[in-house]
């Protein structure tokens, strides 16, 4: 359940602020609209939502890990896509792995 939790935010909430303003500039760039939609229906209102948990302090474990496995997946179908994401998949592995060391 929900318990509440003193992680280190700041660098967190810096990584996923600056992947999102990549994904924003690079999705710009391309106009890849298959991979835009996914990005921008998918992922990054998921990368808000784990923001936002990690700023109130107040999360399920479950729920944060369940959010940044499925940022993961679909970051791994756009690479299937197009490998020139892979990038963008590796931040987000590293980003799932900071966030799953601090909430333990």
């Amino acid at each position: 359940m929900a318990k509440k939790s003193k992680i280190l935010t700041s660098d967190l909430l810096y990584e996923i602020d600056k992947l999102v303003e990549d994904i924003q500039i690079k999705s710009v760039l391309d106009q890849k609209k298959k991979i835009d939609t996914i990005f921008s229906e998918k992922i990054i209102p998921l990368l808000f939502e784990i923001k936002t948990t990690i700023e109130v302090e107040y999360f399920s474990q479950q729920d944060l890990r369940e959010k940044i496995n499925f940022c993961l997946a679909s970051t791994s179908d756009i690479v299937d896509m197009d490998s020139e994401y892979a990038p963008f998949y590796s931040r987000i592995r590293v980003l799932r792995e900071n966030i799953l060391q601090k909430i333990i």
